[in-house]
């Protein structure tokens, strides 16, 4: 069931990233779903996460991925329990702070050990998958880690009354970030990251963009520049509509956006006539209502369309817009990663 030979990934990914078109588009993705895990590895193989151990995952992992022939991911997520309901694969943050307490306020930040730890583990990720799928390390960002514990009336209740104190609350998540960001530029084995930071929602971005520059546009750029300085390629992530910020993103030193989600208007064809020079474009299918509940039909039709639109002169990398949920529709599942490999 192997659709590749080992060194096809890397060769498909350093293409994409170099806009040049290869033997075919890469394939992006992000699997939270337990049915794939049983059809390759036996219902008996897929436990539930908290009985698996980290190697056994990481083998089981990189078998999935190899042998659908997924060429680049960000993560990988340990199938949700067999009865677990399917909303149960996304955990929203608890609001804890409110705008009245944000000043005594001390987020609990992962120490030096914990964040060595992680880059170990994110070190055996990436051997783990190596050479058939492409593993890009994520560091978080400097603004969701904020406005995900406060949520978004909190937040711009604070803004506007304690503004010293969001800054405080956003440097430490910068220095913090900056930190693995360090960690990832130091393997020797990574090539990739991921750079992952919410920003926006599906009718744009969640704070004016005069504010984003101002405020988190240096600060994410400080999470970027060691990755660039050890010559990694970026890829920047973000769901919703990231749009007005797309040439602020280019000129920090951003490789690559994901997952450019269609339900929120990331139109791929006009992001490509006018960032394709400049940008490697991650992602482009939806996963919230093509891939869960449309026709397998459809979604070839769709998987189609975007590689026409996006695919010619290279730098595409076609995937999930966020991951393949736990409902997804085998059928629909193997008909976007089929037509990706041309079956």
């Amino acid at each position: 069931m192997t659709r590749q030979e080992p060194a096809d990934a890397e060769r498909r990914i350093a293409d994409a990233f170099a806009h040049r078109e290869g033997d075919r588009v890469p394939l992006w993705g992000i699997l939270c779903h337990r049915p794939i895990y049983e059809r390759i590895l036996g219902a008996g193989a897929v436990g539930n996460a908290i009985d698996v151990p980290l190697g056994e995952k990481l083998e089981s992992h990189a078998r999935v991925y190899r042998e659908l022939g997924i060429d680049m991911t960000r993560a990988q997520l340990w199938p949700p329990d067999r009865e677990a309901p399917p909303e149960s694969a996304t955990v929203w943050q608890t609001h804890i702070v409110t705008a009245a307490d944000v000043a005594s306020y001390r987020p609990e930040l992962p120490d030096e050990a914990a964040r060595d730890r992680a880059a170990v583990i994110f070190r055996m990720q990436i051997e783990a998958n190596s050479p058939h799928t492409v593993f890009a390390p994520t560091v978080r960002g400097v603004f969701c880690p904020v406005f995900e514990r406060m949520g978004l009336e909190e937040f711009s209740y604070a803004c506007a009354d304690s503004p010293g104190e969001i800054v405080r609350l956003m440097d430490l998540h910068t220095e913090y970030a900056r930190s693995m960001a360090e960690r990832v530029a130091a393997l020797p084995q990574a090539a990739y990251a991921v750079v992952a930071d919410d920003m926006a929602y599906k009718g744009g971005l969640m704070f004016p963009p005069a504010w984003m520059r101002q405020f988190w546009l240096p600060r994410i750029a400080r999470v970027v520049e060691p990755l660039k300085r050890a010559g990694l390629k970026v890829i920047y992530h973000s769901d919703g509509n990231i749009e007005a910020l797309l040439a602020d993103l280019i000129g920090i030193g951003v490789d690559a956006i994901n997952p450019l989600e269609p339900l929120a208007g990331m139109d791929i064809g006009r992001i490509k006539r006018q960032f394709g020079a400049d940008l490697t474009l991650v992602g482009g299918v939806d996963c919230a209502e093509l891939l869960t509940f449309g026709k397998p039909h459809q979604v070839r039709d769709e998987v189609r369309r975007l590689i026409d639109l996006a695919a010619p002169g290279g730098g595409f990398i076609i995937g999930d817009s966020s991951q393949v949920m736990p409902d997804t529709p085998m059928e629909n599942l193997m008909a976007f990663y089929e037509t990706v490999h041309g079956d």
